[in-house]
């Protein structure tokens, strides 16, 4: 005869192991049902009480999480906003009270080097080393991202290494021209700040910029902190000008702000050294309200003076971080950095020998593109922009813009150019806050009444039976 004493205790143990866990759930929801029946937050109650109808209970479950639902929907709406668009741009006009900055002035003589210093340089060499090296000195001090395609073969491929590159500076330094303090005036006597820079354009001079020192050839390794030194100007100065005399034969003139840099993609003006030039400057402003640091990088899509992007320079401008991301490009196409970009120490220097590759990639690296053959060659992309929204360089939150909208010319009369603001701007762009996280808390807060008529100390509690709930957990399942 078959035993059935097997089956029979399976059977006995699943009907005994169906029964416990039916008994724990209804103990958890027993207990859940009493905590939430003394809630205050409104429909839970009427949902969980055991004397209310259960029609009335599916219409009160209805309403509860349509009104759950609208919460919801009306909550991302106002974190997408949020998001999207925390500012708006509003208009001033009480140009009484502000004060404009002058701009910078960086003027680049196109024949960049004293011939008498570099007849003295070269005479010193062939003296104590018996090597001509005239071309290698022309090539050092003229050549920028602009004319590197004059570096001539005969120069590149030079067989007797007679310069370092860790010596371009000094050199440059030595035999670059010089400029007269007394050739730079202004109309008011006021001290104004010039100096030495190394820019795309090569050896370059600019006056009243807070940045420039940055790039001075006999600065750059130094530690030196931003001061700022330029000049500002009230409504009541509108007639300042700062007049250039005898600089150049024929020279560049770039305007921008006094925290910004020129590059070789900023607009210039060629000024030759005839007559009288004038250049009437009209000035844009946007400023920024004190509350607006306190919004994330990633939504107010605008970046402050004092937040720089790398360690190359202590201070952020638009051309600054455009000008990091060209350095990387050519550090990662030529493994150097030319010795008209400010280097690191970690950085190799380029050679003469090493500008070929410049010259190479020229049109890529000027525009910030790669193309598609140089691309493929690389197996890690890193460095590599596809376009210059690559660089990921955000706007200034707050910034001058000048642009030219005079020009006098006059051609008698004595070698001279004064630049000037040609009208006091009257309205300026603020950027300020429409929906601050205080503002998000509010509106949330708002939602949330509304729809389900909770407080603050009502999700306290609901959080606080949450809590209880699993600390009590164990206790109800066994």
């Amino acid at each position: 005869m078959k035993d059935t004493r097997v089956k029979e205790k399976k059977a006995f143990k699943t009907k005994r192991d169906n029964y416990a866990r039916k008994l724990k759930r209804k103990k958890l929801i027993n207990y859940l049902g009493s905590e939430l029946r003394s809630c205050s937050t409104h429909g839970l109650p009427y949902i969980v009480n055991t004397n209310t109808h259960w029609f009335e209970k599916v219409i009160w479950t209805a309403s509860f999480a349509c009104c759950l639902g609208l919460a919801s929907s009306l909550l991302l709406s106002q974190y997408t906003r949020y998001i999207n668009a925390p500012t708006v741009m509003s208009v001033e006009k009480d140009y009484f009270n502000w004060n404009i900055s002058y701009p910078a002035i960086t003027i680049c003589p196109l024949e960049k080097i004293d011939e008498e210093d570099l007849s003295t340089l070269v005479n010193e060499t062939l003296e104590s080393v018996g090597e001509d090296i005239t071309l290698q000195l022309r090539a050092i001090v003229s050549l920028s991202l602009d004319s590197i395609e004059l570096l001539s073969a005969d120069v590149s491929n030079h067989s007797k290494k007679l310069i370092y590159s860790n010596d371009y500076m000094e050199i440059i330094t030595a035999i670059s021209k010089k400029v007269n303090n007394d050739s730079i005036t202004t109309n008011t006597n006021w001290p104004i700040s010039m100096e030495s820079s190394m820019t795309e354009m090569g050896i370059c001079h600019v006056i009243n910029s807070n940045v420039a020192v940055f790039d001075n050839p006999l600065l750059r390794k130094n530690n030196l902190e931003y001061v700022k030194k330029n000049i500002d100007l009230s409504i009541y100065d509108r007639d300042f000008f700062i007049q250039i005399s005898d600089y150049a034969n024929v020279y560049k003139v770039y305007i921008h702000h006094p925290d910004e840099i020129a590059t070789s993609t900023t607009p210039s003006y060629i000024v030759n050294n005839e007559g009288f030039t004038y250049f009437g400057v009209q000035v844009r402003s946007t400023r920024a309200s004190s509350k607006l640091r306190d919004i994330p990088l990633s939504y107010r899509n605008c970046r402050f003076f004092d937040e720089p992007v790398g360690e190359r320079y202590p201070v952020y401008s638009y051309n600054h971080c455009m000008l990091e991301c060209r350095i990387q490009m050519i550090i990662k196409l030529c493994g150097c950095v030319p010795h008209f970009y400010k280097y690191m120490d970690n950085e190799k220097i380029c050679e003469l020998s090493d500008l070929k590759c410049i010259i190479d990639y020229k049109t890529e690296i000027i525009k910030l593109s790669t193309s598609k053959e140089t691309w493929d060659v690389f197996i890690n992309k890193n460095g590599l922009p596809r376009s210059p929204r690559d660089c990921g360089c955000l706007d200034n939150c707050e910034k001058d813009v000048y642009l030219k909208e005079q020009e006098t010319y006059i051609s008698q009369g004595d070698s001279r150019l004064r630049i000037g603001v040609s009208s006091f701007p009257k309205v300026r762009v603020v950027r300020e806050i429409i929906f601050s996280v205080y503002d998000m808390i509010l509106r949330s807060g708002g939602v949330i009444n509304l729809c389900l008529g909770t407080s603050i100390i009502s999700v306290m509690e609901l959080l606080i039976i949450a809590i209880k709930l699993v600390i009590k957990l164990p206790q109800l399942i066994i």
